[in-house]
């Protein structure tokens, strides 16, 4: 039976059931027909006023060949009438449960699709029981990896481009170096630095995202300035905005407690907000980077705020609530280039999660946007 389809075990319950209910009745109905047989003899020889002596032997004594041909004749019907019960039942059964397992079959075939790397395939649901539900379940399973299926191609696709331009940039200038076409400059040897922490930003951020979903993303917090830690990325993100003409400003409260943080992943987070920044705001924009302090979650319990706000055309209505998502890339702005993997904030929300904080972005289109992270402030 360990082997056997559902199907045949359901059908196998079923007709136990049924069999074991027909033999306990036929043995009740047979029990009670004797006895309430034998009663009624007795009544009638009380009745005709037969003799002590042949009463005295009970209704048995009375059991003539037609009465016994009478009883016969009810266990035949009834032993009869239970043989054709628990036919009839085995074969309800059969049918019953082989409708009851049809979707069970249907999702099965479904699933063995789906682990052949089918995600097209889709489990039509005909009732609102919990068979219906769970065939809704299984189709929202199947939609979400056909999405993340379909994102994961095209992040491949978007990485080989973002790393392969400066890849490029990188090899040409080295080569003309060597050729002496190019100059060997602070200037272009500032170039190639850019590139490589280009490529270096992006293999971190891949390495982080894939800790990230295997739940291996350890920090090492301890209490640290967070101004500071601000500050420091902002100072050498300067160079890079200065080049493409957008302006950085930083504002830091005054008296802000130390926050209990890793710095080198604030660093991270901070990177990537202000990368994302500076790709969407055009020369002689502004990015406006503010540190303060808030009030965590409702509870007493404070924490610090980082707010990053830049001048660009800002995040429309549909992306906003998939801005955060992996591998999810809105419209992509068509006179920038690098950086647009689709992992850069959805890294940021990784990390300033398993930091215990909160991250949100409030935007409009045309009127730029402001992305807001928090991280614990450290005990006193």
């Amino acid at each position: 039976m360990r082997g056997s389809p559902l199907w045949l075990k359901l059908a196998l319950a079923f007709a136990g059931t049924a069999v074991a209910g027909i033999l306990i009745a036929a043995l009740l109905i047979e029990r009670a027909t004797s006895a309430g047989f034998g009663r009624y003899l007795e009544h009638v020889s009380q009745m005709g006023g037969m003799m002590e002596g042949m009463m005295g032997g009970g209704p048995a004594a009375m059991m003539g060949q037609p009465e016994a041909a009478f009883l016969d004749s009810v266990r035949t019907s009834l032993w009869i009438s239970g043989g054709v019960a628990v036919v009839v039942a085995a074969l309800l059964a059969a049918l019953l449960t082989r409708h009851i397992t049809a979707p069970l079959r249907r999702l099965s075939s479904a699933a063995a699709r789906v682990a052949r790397g089918d995600t097209s395939c889709r489990v039509e649901s005909s009732s609102s029981d919990e068979m219906g539900t769970l065939t809704n379940s299984f189709n929202c399973m199947v939609e979400s990896l056909d999405r993340n299926q379909q994102a994961r191609r095209k992040l491949m696709s978007d990485l080989a481009h973002e790393m392969s331009t400066p890849l490029a940039v990188m090899q040409g200038t080295l080569e003309g170096m060597i050729d002496g076409v190019v100059e060997t400059t602070p200037a272009s040897i500032a170039s190639l630095r850019e590139e490589a922490l280009l490529l270096s930003r992006l293999v971190k951020d891949l390495r982080t995202l894939a800790q990230a979903e295997s739940g291996k993303l350890n920090l090492a917090s301890a209490p640290a300035d967070l101004g500071n830690v601000v500050a420091s990325t902002v100072n050498a993100t300067g160079p890079v905005a200065k080049r493409r003409g957008v302006s950085l400003s930083l504002s830091v409260a005054p008296g802000l407690p130390k926050a209990m943080i890793d710095t080198d992943r604030v660093s991270q987070v901070m990177a990537n907000l202000l990368s994302n920044a500076e790709r969407y705001t055009s020369e002689g924009g502004v990015v406006a980077v503010r540190v303060g302090l808030g009030q965590g979650n409702g509870n007493t319990a404070r924490e610090l705020v980082v707010s990053v706000s830049d001048t660009g055309p800002g995040i429309s209505e549909h992306d906003l609530p998939h801005i955060f998502d992996r591998y999810y890339q809105g419209q992509q702005p068509r006179d920038k280039r690098s950086g647009g993997s689709g992992i850069g904030l959805a890294v940021v929300k990784e990390l300033v999660e398993a930091h215990g904080g909160r991250v949100w972005v409030e935007s409009a289109e045309g009127e730029g946007s402001t992305f807001f992270f928090t991280v614990p402030a450290a005990a006193p």
